[in-house]
């Protein structure tokens, strides 16, 4: 439900305005167009917005992404564009966004819905079925109940001893609505007559015997309705032809290659990440959950010493030390639900298979040459401005230093904030965060007075903006995430150091 409710807001908050590249401001050779105006407004939870004041929160918004620009513009006059940090950081989303044009070309475009296949659809989606089943762990339990009930036992009398439960369970009741079952126990259902029992049948955890009990049919009052149907049962044959589609297209993309893991490494990683587990748990539950994300890294670090450095998954292109894939495992929100040393193994090694297999995706990607196709460069143009600008805003709060004396200065301005008066690290990051301002806005308002700025009044009014907070992730083909776009930080104040009042900006 949460993907859907995020999909959901990625498409549905835009689509009511055309986002086209309307000019809103040009700061020196660059245009912040409508497009990526509405799209980072929308899309990102704003910072410091004001619950009714929406057009002042428009206003402000343009000013960080004009200081944005104008910091992109510092960075390139600096020769800052090819930093080897900030190049990493943008290789990472453009491997992201390859292996996404990837999954649109070679999943996507490949599918195709028949009308027979939309009116089976649509005829199931409107039919929902209760049926009664019994469970067997195994397919000699399986045809030990169906030979009981091809002898005349009813399905819904079996009973089962404590004894046999490990084996069998039910007779249980349920409601099979079609597009929410496994679409193979779906396919017998529908196709039972009333009071039929089926033959058993293997899913993934075990084998099922169902018998259909009775059926009720939804009937469609309008077009409206109707229409609204039709596209909910598409989605759902998408999604299942995208699904296989996107497993033979894996079977036959990862059939041949070697992928060498060092065993021994990850038999200690396990160890040492159960005793992380059990300090950061001393009392666990069923409901505990354990994290693998850059605290337990550091812990490790400082555990596994310079085993962290060693080569842990070898390619036939490139290697990962131990460090580089824990960071790359993290980044998927890797966590562990009541932790034990098997259960942790068995998740580790589920993530590291899957981030194997994205390494290979991605590098397919790579030889069709995607990441010189026009959709993965246009989107992480925008990318990769934000980052070469946040160097900029690195490198200023790398020459703050922040003195005791300073501290107490600071206190004494906001000596009603209980927390900056009475912790010495917050006060020390209040400072920093306030200096690095300092330094930005001057800088900023600096490049501005060399910079010609241009503010399309009439453009900017007629964009309207949703009040709703959100976060939106864009969900990537082959699996994994990102955010949706890239988050803009608030900078106003160097519209104060800006001398050229002539221009009116919001």
């Amino acid at each position: 439900m949460k993907k859907f409710i995020l999909i959901f807001l990625f498409t549905g908050i835009l689509s009511a305005q055309k986002l086209d590249n309307t000019p809103l401001v040009t700061v020196g050779g660059i245009t912040i167009t409508k497009k990526e105006f509405l799209s980072r407004y929308e899309l990102t939870p704003g910072i410091n917005r004001r619950k009714n004041d929406t057009e002042a929160n428009k206003g402000e918004f343009l000013l960080s992404m004009i200081a944005e620009k104008l910091l992109l513009l510092k960075a390139k006059q600096n020769g800052m564009e090819n930093d080897s940090i900030t190049n990493a950081a943008v290789q990472e989303i453009e491997r992201a966004l390859v292996r996404d044009e990837l999954y649109r070309r070679e999943i996507q475009q490949r599918i195709s819905i028949t009308e027979a296949e939309m009116n089976t659809g649509m005829q199931r989606s409107l039919n929902d079925r209760k049926v009664y089943f019994l469970f067997a762990k195994t397919k000699e339990g399986a045809d030990f109940l169906s030979s009981q009930i091809k002898r005349g036992k009813v399905l819904e009398s079996f009973s089962f001893t404590i004894e046999s439960k490990d084996e069998f369970e039910g007779p249980d009741s349920a409601i099979a609505r079609w597009g929410d079952i496994d679409e193979r126990m779906e396919n017998v259902i529908y196709n039972l007559k009333l009071s039929e029992t089926s033959k058993p049948l293997q899913l993934d955890d075990g084998w099922y015997i169902v018998k259909l009990m009775g059926k009720t049919v939804t009937v469609m009052v309008g077009e409206k309705e109707r229409k609204g149907q039709l596209e909910k049962v598409e989605t759902i044959l998408r999604k299942r032809k995208e699904l296989r589609r996107m497993t033979e297209y894996m079977n036959k993309e990862l059939k041949q290659i070697k992928t060498v893991i060092n065993t021994r490494l990850l038999k200690s990683t396990v160890i040492h990440l159960w005793e992380i587990a059990q300090r950061k748990n001393p009392v666990r539950t069923d409901s505990t959950m354990f994290f693998v994300d850059r605290s337990v890294i550091d812990s490790l670090r400082e555990r596994m010493r310079d085993s962290m450095n060693y080569p842990f998954v070898t390619f036939p292109h490139i290697n990962w030390s131990l460090e580089i894939t824990l960071y790359k495992i993290a980044e998927t929100n890797l966590a562990t639900m009541a932790p034990s040393p098997k259960k942790i193994r068995m998740d580790l090694e589920q993530r590291l298979h899957d981030i194997i297999d994205q390494e290979y995706i991605v590098q397919a990607g790579y030889k069709q040459g995607l990441h010189q196709s026009a959709a993965v460069r246009n989107d992480l143009k925008v990318w990769r401005d934000v980052y070469v600008s946040n160097s900029v805003r690195k490198m200023a709060e790398d020459t703050i230093t922040v003195s005791q004396n300073d501290i107490e200065e600071l206190r004494r301005v906001f000596r009603t904030d209980t927390a900056i008066v009475n912790n010495n690290d917050v006060a020390r990051e209040k400072l920093k965060q306030l200096k690095t301002d300092d330094i930005l806005n001057r800088a900023i308002g600096e490049v501005a007075n060399g910079t010609e700025i241009t503010f399309y009044e009439k453009n900017f009014k007629e964009v309207q903006v949703g009040t709703a907070a959100s976060l939106v992730y864009r969900y990537l083909g082959f699996g994994g995430r990102m955010f949706a776009v890239p988050f803009v930080t608030p900078q106003l104040g160097w519209i104060n150091y800006w001398k050229n009042k002539d221009v009116i900006l919001p």
